[in-house]
């Protein structure tokens, strides 16, 4: 078990501060690619059994839904067959890897929407501690902290009553 993860794109070393599975919900992960040597940096309200398994279909139906996938489908990744998306499971694990870093603490009557801006928040925190966001030269294209802010914003602007 490592207890320690990094990104391609920092020296920083952080430790894991939790048990984390396949079954943990509400998590953020790190996602690196070992053969091009960028990272990127995602969350999933679900767990990572149905993340992945969502990423996988995606992946097999050339549909670009995020930009971890939009590389995996637009980048040489030798041994991956692109003719056959069904080879995901055997050729892509050689390229990438998966570090569950943080569990989100979400109240058990917690929306979907609540879990997801606390997940956000939490994504766009990692995004610049592991220098992830395509500023750095790694994956992620939108910072979620700026993403969250504005959101904040937006939901401030309509509760106190003001018009768009």
């Amino acid at each position: 078990l490592v207890d320690s993860f990094s990104s391609f794109h920092t020296d920083q070393v952080f430790k894991h501060k939790s048990k984390l599975t396949c079954n943990s919900e509400c998590v953020i992960y790190l996602t690196d690619c070992i053969t091009h040597k960028i990272s990127y940096t995602g969350y999933t309200t679900t767990n990572m059994k149905t993340r992945f398994s969502n990423n996988k279909s995606h992946f097999k139906k050339d549909n670009a839904s995020c930009e971890l996938i939009k590389h995996l489908l637009t980048c040489e990744h030798e041994g991956i067959d692109f003719t056959n998306r069904h080879t995901y499971d055997k050729s892509l694990s050689k390229h990438i890897r998966v570090t569950l870093i943080e569990q989100v603490r979400v109240e058990p009557g917690d929306s979907k929407e609540q879990k997801e801006a606390k997940c956000e928040a939490r994504e766009g925190y990692w995004q610049t501690q592991l220098k992830t966001l395509q500023t750095y030269g790694g994956l992620n294209k939108r910072d979620n902290r700026k993403y969250v802010s504005k959101r904040k914003q937006e939901a401030e602007r309509i509760r106190s009553g003001e018009n768009a």
